[in-house]
């Protein structure tokens, strides 16, 4: 059980596209490659800016 309700998380990608997010000039895109590790989705990573570059 976590002792607060706050989660950093990671979504690899560029500045540039993050700002667009954050407008609502564009939408984060599914990833569907053969390697993800859950299948379909959006990744964020816990706690870890490197593994969400990756």
């Amino acid at each position: 059980m976590y002792a607060s309700a706050f989660v950093l998380g990671f979504h690899g990608c560029d500045e540039s596209v993050a700002e667009k997010i954050f407008a609502g000039k564009e939408h984060l895109k599914v990833s569907g490659n053969a390697y993800d590790w859950l299948g379909e989705g959006i990744y964020f990573w816990e706690n870890s800016p490197t593994r969400a570059l990756d």
